[in-house]
């Protein structure tokens, strides 16, 4: 998760199909794909513009949080 600027109140987060060593050190990781790759890497094939940002809007619609101890974990919070 990255800051969006100063004073902005906002964030961005990356999900990345390579390595990125230009992020190492410098953004907090919290957490991975844990199924649906197959759509992060078809959002990985969007067309970008000259500065990489896709031409047409790229947007996550549905996603919901998993426990590193399973869903039984998640029922007991």
């Amino acid at each position: 998760m990255a800051n969006s600027g100063r004073n902005t109140n906002g964030s961005q987060f990356y999900i990345t199909l390579a390595p990125c060593p230009h992020l190492d050190g410098k953004h907090t990781i919290f957490g991975r794909v844990s199924s649906g790759m197959g759509t992060v890497r078809r959002m990985g094939l969007a067309r970008t513009d000259s500065n990489d940002r896709p031409i047409d809007d790229v947007k996550i619609v549905r996603a919901r949080p998993v426990s590193e101890f399973g869903s039984r974990a998640l029922a007991t919070r």
